[in-house]
C-alpha cells in the first residue's frame, strides 16, 4: 500500500471530499484551457452537436411512445359523445361562428366550430375534400388497422352505416403513414372483416394536420352546414354511435 492510499484511509470524510473537489476543479480548469484552443473549440462544437442530436432523437422516441400508448391503451371507461364548442379542434382558420338554436341537431345554443377542410383519397385513388360532403351530416372517424380500440368499434360502425348511411355520410378515414400504417394493411383489414362502409385514406397527413390527430380512434359529428357539433375521443360502442347519429339527424340536441 503506497503513501497516497495510507493518507486516503487516514483522512476524514470531509478531507476526502475536499481533495475530490479540488481534483474536479483542476480537471475542469484543464478542460477549459483546452477548449480555448482552436482544436478544443472544434471538439467542443462536435460534442454539442452530438448532444443535440441525441436529445432530438430521445424527444422523438418519447413522442412516439406517447402516441402509441394513447392509441393502444384499452378504453376501459365508458365513452360518450360530447357536445363541442369553439375548442373542438385547434383550427387556424379564424374565430368560430356562434350559431344560435336552429333545431337541427346543433346542440341548442352551443357555439359550434367549422370543421377544418382536408384532402383524402378513395380506395380507387380519387381525391376528395371533407368539404365535398357539405350539405349532409357527417360522422367522421379516424382509425388505423394496428389500433386495438379502433378495431373494436368497427363492427358497430358497420352496423350503424348499414342502418343510417342513407341519412348520414360516414367518412371513415384511415391514418395512412401514421405509426407504420399503410393503405395495403388497411384494405386487408377491411376486406378480412367484411367492412363495406366508405373508407378513405389520409396518405398525405392532411386530415391529421387539420384536426391535430395525435391519438386514435377519434370521431367527430359534423352537421350539414359543416360545423362540428360533437366528438368522441376513444372507442365507441353501439349506444354511443346511436347517440351521435341521433344528434346528426336532429333527434337529440344534448349528450349525456
Amino acid at each position: 500500500m503506497n503513501d497516497h492510499e495510507n493518507k486516503d484511509e487516514a483522512a476524514t470524510p470531509a478531507e476526502r471530499g475536499e481533495r475530490i473537489g479540488a481534483a474536479l476543479e483542476a480537471e475542469a480548469a484543464a478542460r477549459a484551457a483546452e477548449a480555448a484552443t482552436p482544436a478544443g473549440e472544434a471538439r467542443d462544437r462536435k460534442a454539442h452537436r452530438g448532444i443535440a442530436i441525441a436529445a432530438v432523437a430521445f424527444a422523438v422516441l418519447l413522442i412516439g411512445a406517447g402516441v402509441a400508448y394513447s392509441v393502444l391503451a384499452p378504453a376501459a371507461e365508458d365513452k360518450s359523445i360530447e357536445v363541442t364548442g369553439t375548442d373542438a379542434v385547434h383550427s387556424t382558420e379564424g374565430p368560430a361562428e356562434n350559431n344560435s338554436d336552429t333545431g337541427d341537431g346543433n346542440g341548442g345554443n352551443a357555439a359550434t366550430t367549422p370543421a377544418p377542410d382536408f384532402t383524402m383519397t378513395t380506395s380507387e385513388g380519387k381525391t376528395l375534400h371533407l368539404s365535398d360532403f357539405k350539405g349532409r351530416p357527417v360522422l367522421l372517424n379516424f382509425w388505423a388497422s394496428w389500433c386495438g380500440p379502433c378495431k373494436s368499434e368497427m363492427p358497430a360502425i358497420q352496423a350503424a352505416w348499414e342502418q343510417s348511411g342513407q341519412d348520414v355520410d360516414f367518412v371513415i378515414v384511415n391514418m395512412t403513414d401514421m405509426g407504420g400504417e399503410s393503405e395495403e394493411a388497411a384494405k386487408a383489414f377491411l376486406a378480412e372483416g367484411g367492412y363495406t362502409f366508405p373508407a378513405y385514406f389520409d396518405a398525405g397527413n392532411s386530415a391529421a394536420t387539420a384536426f391535430g390527430v395525435t391519438s386514435i380512434p377519434q370521431t367527430y359529428l359534423i352537421d350539414a352546414e359543416g360545423n362540428i357539433i360533437g366528438a368522441c375521443m376513444g372507442a365507441m360502442d353501439e349506444s354511443v354511435i346511436a347517440q351521435g347519429i341521433a344528434m346528426l339527424k336532429g333527434e337529440a340536441t344534448t349528450a349525456q
